[in-house]
């Protein structure tokens, strides 16, 4: 019962056929609930081709407030109070300090009409600066570090039930803390935004996320978050430059397997 990470959005805020801005889906097995990591614009538009319906959602796990990565946020509030959805499931929102404070400034927008308010919904706000920091999500298992991309920015582990595990960077510089927080990890989600030689702070480029990848000693490497200047293949061969492990390179729709210990000992 294999684990699957999809990518609803592999790019930036600029607009690029096949690389929208960041999202992804995890469903632990097949048929489970899902948990979406980010929400940016053009994520909850991308859950149909990806087989995922509104009322399966039943998480969202965000990294930090920009744009890019959680404006969906509200469309997904805004979803849930369709009509066809008599009774929407109960949601969790997880994210870093401030987020409940978020939400209330955009809700705010509409005024008294409500359109953008979470009903059935729990909020739980994460330290980033936090030791040692866990929550129980049924079948996994979530842990954090901080990434000094914004003062609120994080990544994200999720440890799942059966061995599989999958790390996500969020937005990062080449932090060492992130590297530790992906120790082992199956699958490492990077952000790979920018060339080597244009490289922007707080950002990756294919050089550093390479060196997290083989500081992390993780199986396997996913390049995401594409800037369009950044090319997929380029930014493969750059990390490939110092790890040695597999590298995939994230598009918007690509499904990647976290197989588990167990299957993995098997192949």
């Amino acid at each position: 019962m294999s684990a699957e990470w999809t990518v609803l959005g592999a790019g930036s805020i600029l607009p690029r056929v096949g690389y929208g801005s960041s999202g992804y889906a995890l469903r632990t097995e097949p048929g489970a609930p899902v948990t979406l990591f980010d929400c940016g614009p053009g994520s909850i538009r991308s859950l149909a081709s990806a087989g995922i319906a509104i009322a399966e959602i039943e998480r969202v796990v965000l990294s930090h407030f920009h744009p890019d990565h959680c404006l969906d946020l509200f469309a997904l509030a805004f979803a849930r109070r369709n009509p066809s959805l008599a009774s929407p499931p109960a949601l969790e929102l997880i994210g870093p300090r401030g987020l409940a404070a978020w939400l209330q400034r955009g809700a705010a927008v509409y005024g008294e009409r409500n359109w953008l308010v979470f009903e059935r919904t729990t909020v739980r706000e994460v330290d980033p600066r936090a030791d040692a920091g866990r929550i129980a999500c049924g079948s996994f298992e979530l842990s954090w570090t901080a990434t000094d991309h914004t003062p609120e920015a994080v990544a994200w582990r999720a440890n799942i039930d059966g061995g599989a595990s999958v790390t996500y960077s969020g937005d990062s510089g080449e932090a060492p803390a992130v590297a530790r927080l992906a120790q082992g990890t199956e699958l490492f989600v990077c952000e790979c935004s920018f060339p080597d030689e244009r490289a922007v702070a707080h950002h990756l480029t294919p050089s550093s996320a390479g060196r997290l990848a083989r500081d992390s000693g993780c199986e396997r490497l996913l390049l995401t978050h594409f800037y369009p200047e950044m090319d997929p293949e380029t930014a493969r061969r750059g990390a490939a430059r110092v790890f040695t492990g597999a590298i995939e390179l994230a598009r918007d729709g690509s499904r990647h397997v976290l197989r588990g210990a167990a299957a993995r000992s098997d192949a």
